[in-house]
Formats: structure tokens, sequence, C-alpha cells
């Protein structure tokens, strides 16, 4: 208190800084945006690298799911983190750097690795990029990579032995970079060996990442190909039966997918048989079929509108591309399954999610699903407009040295995006 003598004001104590962060370490981090704006101490704080290290050495770490959503009337998409704690599950924005937040431009190629997110091309005004950005999920900051060598949008990319691979999505499919790897750790792009002639199509549609060993993907053509870093060879593998299994999903060595019906089908990752269906699910297949894909990621969209009209003269009933594809998608913690789906009532809009333990029974060769629990995450009261409603896009799983984590964007008439968990990987 000052006097009229003038003496110093009297300061209040602090906390010791090391105090101050053993506290914070032991809170769970669906509170950590409430906590910075406490002080610009704690704000600073929240955002330090000792932060994450006491939380790994405290067993403090959590699994979380990283969602990227766009809610109508807000043109532009937020980030939000997803809890998997009983008590918590509830999205809490990420709080937003006006230096360096970013949006993921349409379209975009998204792999979870080490302690962040890696957004790779799409497209920006309606062109395609080859810009790459990097979301530091323990910081919650944004940075630019190096661009890669070719514009593309609606690629694909999955992470092999800690390296980034994509490929198609670009223009020319002709291009000596149609396919490019990225080395964290160099920072540096280097182009793939050509693939196969008539493979090289544009439209990319699904691929999952198989640890250690390739990246398998399908394309337009519905041709599916892997591309086996150890050996810098591509192969052809299976025809698929139908352009409706969508949203491949790894998890412990078995892909699994959404189909229009509503079902979970499975298939093993080595083996490639004919996809099976997941037993046990069959009180979520009403509600999971009545859930339908809106925003597809561009070149889908432009390859359905052009085939129209050949659909037409083979006398095809023809339909718009969201009630062909569905909208639920998948993710992961750990072994178990993540769903996420909408449900469209007549006076509100819910976002669900349902975790999944997933039993392999080796005497009838059949996976039965046990669901844990199934809630909605978010609710809009009432619905925007049928041509407004919420938008995500795509699934991929990631986990860091401190809090593990798994990223989720998806795209749909009435859908989410999020982010999930991993040791060393997002």
């Amino acid at each position: 208190m000052s006097g009229c003598d003038g003496e110093e004001e009297t300061k209040k104590p602090r906390l010791p800084e090391e105090m101050v962060l053993s506290c914070l370490a032991r809170v769970s981090r669906s509170e950590h945006a409430s906590l910075s704006l406490v002080s610009k101490r704690h704000r600073s704080l929240m955002f330090t690298p000792e932060l994450y290290n006491l939380r790994s050495l405290f067993g403090c770490t959590e699994n979380l799911i990283y969602l990227c959503l766009r809610i109508p009337p807000h043109p532009n998409p937020r980030w939000f983190t997803l809890s998997l704690k009983p008590l918590d599950r509830r999205l809490v924005p990420v709080r937003r750097s006006c230096s360096s937040y970013q949006q993921p431009p349409e379209a975009s190629s998204m792999v979870a690795h080490g302690c962040g997110i890696y957004i790779m091309g799409g497209r920006i005004g309606g062109r395609a990029t080859s810009s790459v950005m990097f979301l530091d999920c323990r910081t919650h900051t944004w940075s630019t990579l190096p661009s890669m060598g070719v514009a593309r949008y609606s690629a694909v990319a999955g992470v092999v032995d800690g390296k980034i691979y994509v490929f198609g999505g670009c223009d020319d499919r002709e291009s000596s970079k149609w396919g490019e790897v990225f080395d964290p750790k160099k920072q540096t792009w280097d182009p793939l060996p050509m693939p196969p002639p008539y493979y090289s199509l544009p439209t990319m549609c699904e691929s999952i990442a198989i640890k250690d060993d390739k990246v398998v993907s399908m394309n337009a053509a519905l041709t599916c190909i892997s591309y086996v870093p150890s050996e810098s060879k591509w192969k052809i593998g299976n025809q698929e039966t139908s352009e409706l299994y969508r949203c491949w999903h790894l998890i412990e060595n078995v892909v699994y997918c959404c189909e229009f019906g509503g079902r979970i089908l499975w298939r093993e990752a080595h083996e490639w048989e004919e996809w099976r269906e997941v037993m046990g699910l069959e009180s979520l297949r009403e509600t999971l079929a009545a859930s339908k894909l809106v925003s597809y990621g561009g070149r889908l969209g432009d390859l359905w509108e052009s085939n129209k009209p050949l659909m037409l003269a083979a006398g095809f009933e023809i339909t718009e591309l969201d009630e062909e594809l569905p909208g639920h998608k998948l993710s992961n913690s750990g072994p178990n399954m993540l769903i996420f789906w909408d449900v469209l009532a007549p006076n509100k809009l819910e976002i669900w999610f349902a975790e999944v333990s997933l039993e392999r029974h080796k005497e009838t060769c059949q996976i039965r699903g046990n669901i844990l629990w199934s809630q909605p995450i978010m609710t809009l009261d009432p619905p925007p407009p049928h041509h407004k409603l919420p938008h995500m896009s795509r699934i991929a799983s990631m986990a860091n040295q401190s809090d593990r984590k798994a990223l989720t964007s998806l795209s749909s008439k009435t859908a989410s995006t999020m982010e999930t968990e991993s040791k060393s990987d997002f």
C-alpha cells in the first residue's frame, strides 16, 4: 500500500515457478484453457516443455482426441480436444493464438506423428497447394514446414518407420513426384519411384499405414496398391468389390472400415481377404446407417459428378454422393475402437461418440465388439439448415512423449473432427 511519504507499493508474494509447474502438471488438460486466462504468467507456463516433461514424470498424461470442426453459421473451422476420461467427456476449444492459428485447407491430408499433426496440401481459394503445416499438440502452436515438390489435394498419406508418405492428388498423373516421402528429422522431401502404369490416378480414396511395413491405398478405380519402403517398390493388390467400404482404420494389425448400411467390417492387414462384419454392434447399425457423409474432399465429388452422364446412359438411378457414403468415422484409443457419428432429430443435431472393446474368437474366426459407453459430445439446438450442417473430414492416430493423443477430422452433414493417442507418433 502506498503512503503519502512515497513508500514502495507492497508486492504480493509469488509461489516459486517450480511449485506452480508441479501443481499445473497435475491438472487435466481439459482445464488448461481456463487456467491460461488467470494471468500472463499462467499462460506462459502452460506452453513450456517443462510442464509436459513433468506430466510424463508424474504419470499424468491423458488420452485426447483432437477435432477440427466447422459449426455454422461461422465459416471458419475450430480445433477442439476431447478427453476420454469417464467423467470428463466433453469438447474443449483449443485456445487460439492470433499469431499462429491456422485453418486446415479443404481436401488436405493429415497424419499424426511425434508430438503433433502434419497437414499437407489441400485447396486454398480453389487452387491446389503444396504447403505443409505442423500443429504442436503440446503447446498448440503452428509452424510452416518445407513444401512438397508438387501441389496436391485429396491425396493419401501414412507414416511408416517414422517417415511420412504421401501420394496422389496431383493433376499430372505422370509427374515424377506423384509420390513423395518426408523425413521429419531432416525436414526434407524426396520423390518415390513411379507407380505402375494406369494406377497413378489423381483421385485417391482410402489409405492406411501398416507400421514398419507399408502404406496401402485404394484409387478411384477401386484398385488397391501398396508402397513398401524397405524394398522401394509398389505392389498391386486386390480389386475392391464396392466403393461403399470407407474410412479404413488399422487397429492391432486388423483393418476396419465403415459400410454405408451401418455395419463395421474387418479384414486382416497382411492377408487382405474379404471383409467380414464385427459382431455385437447390431444396436448401432440403424443409427450409423442414417449418418451420411457430405464433405468428401473435392476430387471424389468431382469424379461423382463427371460420372453421372455415364450412369444415366447405363440405366442407373442417380443419387447424390452424400446419400451413398457413410458419415460415421473410426479411430482408436489403444486396442479399443472409437466411433463418431451424427444423429439428426426434428429439433436438434447431436454428434455421438462411442468406445468399443474388441475381442477375437479364433475358433469361429470372428471379432466381437462390446460397447463400453456411448454418448453425445455436442448438441446443436436448433440444428443448422440442411445445407449448412457441421463439417468434418479424416481420422489419424498419434502419440507423443507427454500427452498421448490422436487426431480426427471428418466431413459430414452432421459430424465433427478429433484427436487420439499413442506413445510416440501423432
